[in-house]
């Protein structure tokens, strides 16, 4: 887990975005192999910045605006 994060590379609306390969994943404590729940990503993108909610993968998440940002991403990128 030490080792330097992996980068990963897609094209959204002509612009190359350059992002953590799993970050979403990771910070949300979604074990491998599973989808991230659409439903979670709404609540997230719904919750104030610092809120705290339940996490259906074990214990609670705390909003902040990284997780948001990377939240709206998420949404974006399942739609295409």
């Amino acid at each position: 887990k030490n080792s330097p994060k992996e980068k990963s590379t897609v094209r959204l609306g002509g612009k190359k975005i350059v992002m953590k390969k799993d970050a979403l994943r990771n910070q949300l404590k979604v074990p491998e192999g599973r989808n991230i729940p659409m439903s979670l990503i709404n609540k997230i993108l719904k919750a104030e910045v610092g809120d705290e909610m339940k996490n259906p993968f074990g214990g609670n998440i705390k909003v902040t605006a990284l997780l948001k940002r990377r939240a709206n991403l998420g949404k974006t990128l399942k739609k295409m």
